[in-house]
């Protein structure tokens, strides 16, 4: 409504100032007010059209006709500028012809015509042209320009046709529709050069002028009040003195903050729901585990990987005292730990690692955002001068680089290419944009521009008897280029590991959702998890975070098996030394650098306990293969290695850095 409002008192002013020149003038000026409305909205064209009554029955068929062409071409004319331009310049010679038929043309027109005819180039400059759900659109990089650029043609003319100073007063009250100082200034000076070279000592003319476009009732102290036409010019002058101001203010800070919050609260009513579903559990005898193994497996003989890695022994003397595993490792006191708990208790917890670990962040990122705000306010300042309608904007600060979403009205088509600039201005950086329409607005994702691409591949198998595979998995592509890769191994197989490593992936993608670090969505991960499950039971986690923008990987480790990575042809072993589903920063969380060409494998035990790091290398050493084809041959290798009777569950994501 507010910009119906500021169009139509500009096209007011427009139609009625042109009441005013000489009609030899007119003529011109409306068959440019018609190109330039063809570009912003074809119905516009009519405007011009209620000065028919004005001008002889001739010229306003010469009018009619050229509204008729442009509405005729109008498919060309937003095709391109040249076919734009041409429309433009047929109309004048359509007026030139027939005033130079009638005798009418005089040599002092050419003036005003070459006027119009640099305005309109220069407007047509101002113009995007782009196809749009397969239409032909014009779309105005800056509609404050054109109009600008309208009102500098109607300054000239009225400098030279010696209209009188009320018409001057009147061009820049328009000027207080732009709520810019700095435009006002320059048609000032502009003012000021002309009275000086024509008549110096009417300079007092520029500070009423300047005076008149700060404060438009100003004016009214010009009237002589001797008619009735005051009355309109006066309503006219309070109606745009009320004009509303520019577009709504945008809190980046407070946005940024409620956000934040949201996702808080979102968090500690998932808390507090899986605290009312699980207010009684079953608990874990962790002393009896231990006792188990200072009693059998410290002293053990045996030279298998429980044996070698504690965090296996913990997940195997798990499996056995519930008995949901199987005696893989061939353990001649496995019959000894099964001994299932039913002791019950109420969790009366208070405080939990997620809400410590979120609270330190929620600190972080308040301070960073209060080193990005000048940049982020900047860039909608500059949006807005462009056109675009901001209704909100979801700042993600704890992504690794400039990660942001605005929300914009349909007012103006997007042109890509201007957000991007107006975006490089604002940040100093070369950032990339993904378009989402919905049916209220339009959804804009900015984020950095990615250096590596990532290609992947995944395979789950059951192990033979079972229908249902333990192992789970979740891969998920942000809108900043960003990847998140999990691999989860719920205890035992069948059913039950099935939905312990399938509620864990679940939950993961709930929470990554939400404007917090992954580190933090971990520390959150552990707290829903201790209350979701009993404490006999539990699942394992793979969790990567790649960013291909700065060319990062982050992967966490909790209660997982070894994760490979091969670069530069050789492989490296991450191991986990945290228990399930626990993050322990030093044990279990690993940072490195990416690099194109290299490979990283997330396994689950049915893969890494029967395949040394040996054999795997010889399967992946050579650097060159495709994700899927090295996926089908560690899973050959498998099953011609056990025979095609696999022992455990076997799932595999495979990565590659382009």
């Amino acid at each position: 409504m507010k910009n119906i409002l500021r169009f139509g008192l500009h096209v007011l002013f427009w139609i009625t100032s042109l009441l005013f020149l000489p009609k030899s003038v007119s003529i011109y000026v409306c068959v440019f007010l018609i190109s330039v409305f063809c570009l912003q909205n074809p119905i516009d064209m009519i405007f011009p059209l209620a000065l028919c009554f004005w001008f002889p029955i001739s010229e306003t068929c010469i009018l009619l006709g050229v509204v008729l062409i442009h509405f005729l071409l109008l498919r060309w004319i937003k095709k391109n500028r040249f076919y734009a331009f041409t429309v433009f310049v047929f109309g004048f010679l359509t007026v030139f012809l027939t005033q130079l038929l009638q005798k009418q043309f005089q040599m002092n027109l050419l003036e005003p015509i070459l006027l119009l005819g640099v305005v309109y180039s220069c407007i047509n400059l101002l113009y995007s042209y782009q196809t749009f759900e397969q239409k032909n659109n014009t779309i105005a990089y800056h509609q404050n320009l054109v109009y600008l650029c309208i009102l500098l043609a109607y300054f000239v003319l009225f400098l030279r046709n010696r209209l009188p100073l009320s018409f001057i007063l009147f061009l820049f009250m328009q000027l207080y529709l732009f709520k810019d100082a700095k435009y006002l200034i320059l048609f000032a000076i502009f003012y000021a050069v002309d009275l000086l070279i024509e008549s110096p000592s009417s300079c007092t003319d520029v500070l009423a002028a300047v005076a008149v476009g700060f404060v438009p009732p100003g004016i009214f102290l010009t009237f002589s009040y001797s008619s009735w036409e005051w009355i309109f010019l006066g309503i006219y002058t309070i109606v745009l003195t009320f004009f509303p101001a520019g577009n709504k203010t945008i809190s980046v800070e407070a946005d940024y903050i409620d956000s934040l919050f949201r996702d808080f609260a979102k968090y500690l009513q998932q808390l507090s729901a899986e605290f009312r579903q699980n207010n009684e559990q079953k608990i874990l005898n962790n002393q009896k585990i231990n006792d188990l193994s200072q009693t059998y497996c410290d002293h053990c003989y045996r030279k298998t990987l429980c044996k070698a890695k504690p965090d296996r022994r913990y997940s195997f003397i798990y499996g056995a005292m519930q008995g949901l595993n199987q005696n893989i490792y061939d353990c001649p006191n496995y019959h000894r730990f099964y001994s299932p708990t039913d002791w019950e208790i109420k969790s009366t917890a208070t405080e939990y690692s997620g809400i410590r670990a979120l609270a330190d962040e929620i600190n972080h990122l308040y301070h960073q955002s209060l080193l990005l705000k000048k940049e982020y306010q900047k860039l909608i300042r500059l949006l807005e001068e462009f056109g675009y309608e901001v209704l909100n904007i979801d700042i993600n600060l704890s992504c690794e680089t400039l990660f942001f979403t605005i929300d914009f009205s349909k007012q103006k088509i997007i042109i890509e290419s201007l957000l991007l600039r107006l975006a490089y201005k604002s940040f100093g950086e070369e950032l990339e944009l993904k378009i989402v329409p919905n049916d209220k607005n339009i959804r804009i994702y900015f984020y950095k521009k990615p250096l590596l691409k990532i290609s992947y591949a995944h395979t789950v198998i059951a192990k033979n008897e079972n229908l249902m595979s333990g192992d789970n998995y979740y891969i998920k592509k942000d809108f900043n280029s960003s990847y998140i890769f999990a691999l989860s191994d719920g205890m035992g197989s069948g059913y039950q590991a099935y939905m312990e490593s399938a509620n864990a992936l679940k939950t993961i993608s709930l929470l990554s959702s939400y404007h917090f670090s992954m580190k933090t969505i971990l520390h959150l991960l552990e707290d829903v998890c201790d209350l979701k499950r009993n404490y006999d039971h539990y699942a394992t986690l793979d969790f990567l975070y790649i960013n291909t923008a700065n060319q990062k990987m982050h992967l966490y480790k909790m209660g997982s098996t070894t994760t490979y990575i091969l670069h530069n042809h050789q492989l490296k072993a991450l191991e986990n030394r945290s228990l399930p589903l626990h993050l322990d920063e030093v044990n279990s969380s690993f940072e490195l650098d990416l690099s194109s060409g290299d490979y990283i494998f997330l396994l689950s035990d049915g893969i890494s306990d029967f395949i040394s790091k040996d054999e795997f290398y010889d399967l992946v050493r050579s650097g060159t293969e495709s994700t899927e084809a090295l996926c089908n041959k560690i899973v050959q290798y498998m099953e011609e290695k056990e025979q095609r009777k696999l022992k455990d569950d076997l799932s595999l994501i495979a990565i590659k850095a382009i």
